[in-house]
């Protein structure tokens, strides 16, 4: 029987018996029941590659304006973006000051946003997979600098949870490439 189930359950048989455990129930209870469009970065192209160069799946173009999950590796910056990161299909570390606007980004990077109540914070780099959930859109989006991006990642208020300042190391050590977990 399911988690809902037996707290649904229980609070039918503690109404009867004049007990209330509501709060417990409303917290498991979704009203939203559909699940996220899973999307892999390693398939927004069409494989082969046709004589028309890159082309975005279906599957991609249908999910734009939809709730998705999507899991990647975040891209190492030298210095973090604040309100953003970029997530790709494999391990990718930008060098922007020895390298400049050169980089070697796959073609599939989602740029992920946090919620704009959020947009001063520095994300810290966190290596190996990462999923995320959010709001996708597909759209041609040009950044300050010049750049092009066309996959985009909304993440809710409550997905991202600040980083105490006891912990300002991590966001410290994020931007100087050293990271030491124990």
């Amino acid at each position: 029987m399911n988690t809902f189930l037996k707290s649904a359950l229980l609070a039918i048989s503690a109404s009867f018996l004049g007990l209330t455990c509501s709060t417990q129930v409303r917290s498991q209870v979704r009203w939203d029941t559909t699940e996220p469009t899973v999307l892999e970065l390693q398939s927004f192209f069409k494989l082969p590659m046709g004589p028309k160069g890159l082309e975005v799946t279906d599957k991609v173009k249908q999910a734009s304006g939809q709730q998705v999950r999507m899991t990647g590796f975040m891209v190492k910056n030298e210095l973090p973006t604040q309100g953003a990161f970029m997530l790709a299909p494999r391990p990718v570390q930008l060098s922007e000051h020895a390298d400049g606007d050169a980089n070697d980004l796959p073609a599939s990077v989602c740029w992920v946003y946090l919620d704009s109540s959020q947009k001063d914070w520095l994300v810290p780099y966190i290596p190996g997979p990462v999923t995320v959930e959010g709001l996708f859109m597909f759209k041609r989006l040009e950044g300050s600098d010049g750049s092009v991006a066309w996959f985009h990642l909304h993440l809710a208020p409550d997905a991202v949870t600040a980083v105490h300042p006891a912990d300002s190391s991590i966001a410290q050590n994020s931007r100087t490439g050293h990271i030491h977990t124990h």
